[in-house]
Parts: C-alpha cells; sequence; structure tokens
C-alpha cells in the first residue's frame, strides 16, 4: 500500500509541471492554449531520441524545454501575426507538433528501459525514499522558478496580460510580445515536462500526450476549489495540489477495478463535480477574491 502511494505521489509531481504550465497559459496569461498536449510530446521524443543516441539526461532535459519553447513561440505567432484566434492556433500547431513527433522518433514508440538515465535509475530503488524526493524537489523548483518570474517586471506586465490586455495596450505596452515570451516560457515547461515522464517511465508513445491539457486543467478547477487563490503563489500551488488529488482518485479508481478506457469520462466527471463545488460554495457560502483569469 505505502509502495503505491509513493508512486501515485511520484506520477503526481512530474505531471503537476505539465498542470503549472497551463494554469500559467489560461490564468496568468488569459491564453486557452492547446499547444502544451504537443509540446509534452515533442519534448518526450525529442529526449527519448536524444537518449538514444548517447547524450546525458541534463543535455535531453535542456533540448527538450527549447524545441516546447519554440513551438509555443510558434502558437503565439500565429495569433499575433497570422490573426488566428487563440483556440485555433493551439490546436493547429499540436497537429503539426504530432506529425513531427512522429518524424523526430522515426516509428510511433520507442523503449528506453534499457537507457541508464537519471529517473530511471531512482525509480529501480524499490523501498527507498530517493526517487520521491527527487520528483518533488523537481515539481518544487518548477514552482519557485514560474513564482519568481510572475514577481519580475516582465512578470508582471505579463500577468496584466491576462487581467486586462486592453489597460495594458493603454500604457503602450504591447501584448503580443507578451503572448510570444508567455507561450514560449509555458510550452518550454511542457517540453521539460514530456522529457521527465519519458525518463520515469523508460517509454516515449506518439499518443501519450493526448488530452493532457484537459487533465490539466481538471487539476487546476479541483485545486482552485479547495485553495481558492487570493494570491499569486496560491494560484501557481493550486493546480500541484489538483495533480496530487487526480492521480489520487484514479489510482483507487484503477485498483477498483476501472478500466483505463473510462479514465477520460472520469476526468470529465471529476471536473463537473468540483466546479459545481465551487459553484454551490460561491452561491451559497463566503465570497472570496480570487485572482487570475477567470473568463477561460
Amino acid at each position: 500500500m505505502i509502495g503505491a502511494v509513493d508512486a501515485t505521489l511520484q506520477i503526481a509531481f512530474l505531471y503537476a509541471i505539465q498542470a503549472i504550465a497551463v494554469a500559467v497559459a489560461f490564468r496568468v496569461i488569459g491564453f486557452p492554449d492547446l499547444t502544451p498536449d504537443g509540446s509534452f510530446i515533442l519534448g518526450a521524443s525529442v529526449s527519448g531520441v536524444l537518449l538514444l543516441a548517447g547524450f546525458p539526461s541534463w543535455t535531453a532535459m535542456f533540448i527538450s524545454v527549447g524545441v516546447g519553447a519554440l513551438a509555443g513561440t510558434l502558437t503565439a505567432l500565429l495569433h499575433t501575426r497570422l490573426r488566428v484566434s487563440m483556440l485555433l492556433s493551439g490546436i493547429l500547431m499540436t497537429l503539426i507538433l504530432y506529425s513531427v513527433s512522429l518524424r523526430v522518433m522515426g516509428t510511433s514508440n520507442l523503449s528506453l528501459m534499457n537507457i541508464n538515465n537519471f529517473l530511471s535509475t531512482l525509480v529501480t530503488q524499490s523501498g527507498s525514499l530517493l526517487p520521491l524526493c527527487v520528483t518533488a524537489i523537481a515539481c518544487l523548483a518548477v514552482y519557485l522558478l514560474v513564482l519568481a518570474l510572475l514577481s519580475t517586471q516582465a512578470g508582471l506586465r505579463l500577468r496584466a496580460t491576462g487581467d486586462s490586455s486592453t489597460a495594458l495596450e493603454l500604457r503602450g505596452l504591447p501584448r503580443e510580445t507578451n503572448y510570444i515570451w508567455g507561450l514560449a516560457a509555458v510550452n518550454g515547461l511542457a517540453g521539460l515536462a514530456g522529457s521527465l515522464i519519458a525518463q520515469y517511465q523508460g517509454f516515449v508513445d506518439v499518443s501519450m500526450g493526448g488530452g493532457l491539457v484537459i487533465i490539466a486543467l481538471a487539476a487546476m478547477v479541483m485545486g482552485e476549489t479547495l485553495i481558492r487563490p487570493e494570491r499569486v503563489s496560491s494560484l501557481i500551488i493550486a493546480p500541484v495540489v489538483g495533480m496530487v488529488i487526480y492521480q489520487g482518485i484514479i489510482a483507487v479508481a484503477l485498483r477498483l477495478g476501472l478500466t483505463p478506457a473510462d479514465l477520460k469520462v472520469t476526468t470529465a466527471i471529476l471536473a463537473l463535480i468540483f466546479i459545481a463545488m465551487d459553484r454551490l460554495r460561491s452561491q451559497y457560502g463566503s465570497i472570496t477574491r480570487q485572482i487570475g483569469n477567470r473568463s477561460i
């Protein structure tokens, strides 16, 4: 039982990096970006190919962040230069990245079971708390990095873009630049998450990124229902808490006999339950101020 809880927390902390990225896009920037689905698998595929070629784990992760950031930049350019809608920009880029990932791998899946990397080495240490500590530290490092970034002058402008892009432009600060570097950072984190998950699981599959934005949004809603973020720090920690809860519920459901084919409908039901809880508390309970773009 302890081993199952430990494994659930490990995978939750790694997927929480993706959830943080999605939360920044939707809540901070106010951009409903679906590109992280594609950036995740692109980061995983690039990382897998590099590891098979003999590159060290850190190099693979660094390059995965770079290709994810490039994907986010292209999504922003589709919207700002070609005037494609926010939602369609992400959809188009996700489709492109799916094909690019297949080209990068040359196949639909890669096995990394015989490749030594720091995460796979940790996972084999059964009975040790080291894997859990490392995954928790990785998630904490991303959380602190995002929090520090949003506390800078550029980060404040990014937050203003999500709060009121019109007011930002009236002050002579174009939102296009914020969209570009903001989505680059978001998808860089998604690429990092893909690289870490690939190393942790020991394989890359082109379908592993499908629907992750929806899962991250469900986790974000769960976390915000419980935390009711009033500060940036709680806004960013909410998806982490929600992802831990989500992975825990899924793990219990699978043990009770739920089939993997039912996971998507379970995700939707969980999100709806927590949304309903949030609405009921807002209607009948004390109303607290929540920050972030709430229109998405």
